[in-house]
């Protein structure tokens, strides 16, 4: 048991390397990848695909190169999606364009994004890059509401998840302060932001397709249950 990291391959074009991070005996397959074409692909294969009658699940984070100067403020350099046992992390930063398949992931109403003060992610994708999320959950926010315990909703997902599945999670701090812009990201890199995505799609999927005996808002939209 524990988190670790093995590289499985690059592409020719070195824009797209592939990595298995396991997650206390969960496999992730790790897409981290500039590409436009790779990402719509992507998109096409894992969020595009039938899902019966319900929304989709799927964890969402950023990050960016932190500044330590006031007033500044960097642009989203990745985005990590996490949706089952698949993660990918696109390069903003290195992305010669952002494909139209990554508006309309972000915008359609049939998928739920979750992460922890995903609402300030979101209005940051929106300031940097115009990208717009029709639809997503905190998780601070309903486990706060599920377990009636107000402090959870101040709490980020290191102290959720291990107070709710009783997982360790670790998020050096070392890491999170890295630069985010580099053009080949460090296995250290890529582990962080990969449980970070991980985590944020299985708690969100967790409690919202758990009995569904809460309510859940999304924004523009009625409290609802989602399922996947």
């Amino acid at each position: 048991m524990g988190i670790y990291i093995e590289k499985l391959r690059t592409t020719p074009k070195r824009s797209t390397n592939v990595y298995a991070v396991t997650i206390h005996s969960q496999i992730i397959t790790t897409t981290v990848t500039s590409s436009r074409t790779v990402l719509s692909s992507w998109i096409r294969d894992h969020l595009q695909a039938p899902c019966s009658r319900h929304r989709k699940v799927v964890g969402l984070d950023i990050e960016w190169r932190p500044s330590f100067t006031r007033g500044v403020k960097n642009p989203v350099a990745i985005i990590q999606l996490c949706i089952k046992s698949c993660c990918l992390i696109f390069q903003l930063h290195h992305a010669s364009s952002i494909p139209k398949s990554l508006y309309n992931a972000l915008d359609n109403p049939n998928i739920t994004y979750t992460g922890v003060k995903i609402s300030g992610d979101a209005k940051k994708l929106e300031e940097d890059y115009g990208l717009e999320i029709a639809c997503f959950a905190d998780i601070a926010a309903m486990a706060a509401e599920e377990f009636d315990e107000k402090g959870f909703k101040r709490a980020g997902l290191k102290t959720l998840v291990e107070t709710l599945t009783g997982e360790e999670m670790d998020k050096p701090k070392h890491v999170a302060l890295s630069n985010w812009e580099v053009k080949k990201l460090t296995c250290a890199q890529v582990q962080y932001a990969c449980v970070d995505a991980y985590y944020s799609y299985r708690m969100g999927k967790w409690m919202i397709s758990g009995k569904c005996l809460y309510k859940l808002y999304f924004v523009g939209m009625d409290a609802t249950c989602v399922q996947c």
